[in-house]
């Protein structure tokens, strides 16, 4: 085990790189109010988070609801409701359900946005690249050009696009000829056909669960550890959730780091074997989360301890779950989001054993 954490380990090292030390998450309905001045990159993760700090660095904030007043030169902003009154000096990035740029936001270049609902009330000065159900551009002047791929795209006379608006072909666009564009580009949509019976859906399912269990099997052998971590963890609903908030800011900042790694020519090896085990992780939260959820079962409903009975029982559970309409893609979320808390909490507690040996040495 302790050999497969140390590569993993690698994740702690991008932190490293970047100079991330401030790193903040709540509990399940804790509120989170970040203010001050930050000489390095800033993380705040948590249900309700407001940001009004002043971050000379990158600005990471994830939460249910996100509330934005500070200012950084870079943005990464991730929630189910994000508001945006943040000053950015150069590039944004948001993710959420519904976000609303408000009209004290400054953007000093480019923004990407995928959402759902999109309100944006504040210029542009540069490119607007996005992906949405519903967008509201009204009154706004965005200095370059537009690609919004969305069901509905609102604007009207005041809404000025200096380059060019790029939109899918479905899309229903209010206001296109009120607004001032410099130029239209009508995106087609690609369909593609493809026919799934039941039968390949069985067969597939067959296969996915054969592979995860051997997959495990083999984990258990080579870190035979795993099992008494796993058996261990409490189940109670606050750590659940403050595991499942870790897994979110693994999830999102992992990549991002990497990506931002992969600008410098001499972290370009590292950056790319990072999201190679980036992606392992993500396999192997899955794995991680059907165990503690059949090893649960076997015990509360069976009284029984057996490993083997354990991650069948949960992997059955945890994947039928997941074909299961509108639930079955959040059930599967929140098992990645779990897992890849666990993997970051295995880092940590073998990051502390060293300690404690070189310690007492």
């Amino acid at each position: 085990m302790k050999k497969i954490l140390k590569i993993l380990s690698v994740f702690l090292l991008l932190f490293m790189i970047t100079n991330t030390y401030a790193l903040e998450y709540g509990k399940a309905g804790n509120i989170i109010t970040q203010e001050g001045e930050y000489s390095s990159t800033r993380l705040a993760a948590g249900n309700k988070v407001i940001n009004k700090a002043t971050v000379d660095g990158i600005s990471f904030v994830a939460g249910n609801e996100v509330t934005l007043e500070g200012s950084a030169p870079y943005g990464f902003y991730a929630g189910n409701i994000v508001n945006v009154n943040e000053k950015v000096e150069k590039d944004m990035f948001v993710a959420g359900n519904q976000i609303t740029i408000g009209s004290d936001a400054v953007i000093g270049r480019d923004v990407f946005i995928a959402g759902n609902s999109v309100t944006i009330k504040s210029n542009i000065n540069r490119n607007l690249n996005m992906g949405a159900t519903s967008v509201d551009i009204s009154d706004i002047t965005i200095g370059g050009d537009a690609y919004i791929m969305a069901d509905e795209i609102i604007m009207n006379e005041k809404t000025v696009i200096t380059g060019k608006l790029s939109y899918g072909e479905d899309s229903n666009v209010i206001g296109l000829n009120e607004a001032t564009i410099g130029s239209k580009e009508l995106v087609k949509n690609v369909d593609i056909d493809i026919t799934y019976t039941l039968k390949d859906k069985a067969i597939d399912f067959l296969f996915s669960l054969v592979g995860a269990y051997l997959v495990m099997l083999v984990l258990f052998y080579l870190a035979p550890k795993t099992k008494e971590k796993l058996d261990t963890f409490e189940l109670g609903f606050g750590n659940i959730a403050k595991t499942s908030g870790i897994g979110i800011i693994v999830l999102i900042l992992v990549p991002l780091i990497s990506i931002l790694a992969f600008i410098t020519r001499f972290l370009i090896p590292l950056s790319l074997i990072t999201l190679a085990i980036y992606v392992i992780s993500i396999y192997l939260s899955f794995l991680l989360t059907y165990y503690v959820v059949g090893n649960l079962i076997t015990n509360k409903l069976f009284n029984k301890d057996n490993r083997y009975i354990a991650l069948l029982i949960g992997i059955v559970l945890v994947k039928l779950l997941c074909y299961v309409p509108y639930i079955g893609g959040l059930i599967g979320f929140i098992s990645l989001l779990f897992g890849l808390g666990l993997i970051y909490k295995f880092i940590v507690n073998i990051r502390n054993i060293d300690d404690k040996k070189k310690s007492t040495k």
